[in-house]
């Protein structure tokens, strides 16, 4: 990619994406490992769903990113784009 502004779209596309997974991570964590707070969430389950949809949808968007727009230094990468 040779245009700046394309890549400085692309990088904070990329960082949007990796807060959300980073945030899906988090609230995961957080019902597995910290369980003083679950007793006031009496739905457990639904929010481990959703965070777990959260992050899969994240992780998803970050590799479809990287897969098609951003270059590689590995002159063997089939997705490096010139």
């Amino acid at each position: 990619m040779n245009n700046l502004v394309a890549e400085q779209l692309i990088r904070a596309t990329l960082a949007k994406f990796e807060s959300s997974r980073q945030e899906a991570l988090a609230i995961i964590e957080l019902y597995l490992n910290h369980p003083v707070g679950v007793a006031e969430h009496p739905s457990v389950i639904e929010e481990i769903s959703k965070a777990t949809i959260q992050l899969a949808d994240a992780e998803e968007a970050i590799e479809a990113l990287r897969r098609h727009f951003l270059v590689t230094e590995d002159p063997k990468n089939d997705n490096t784009q010139e």
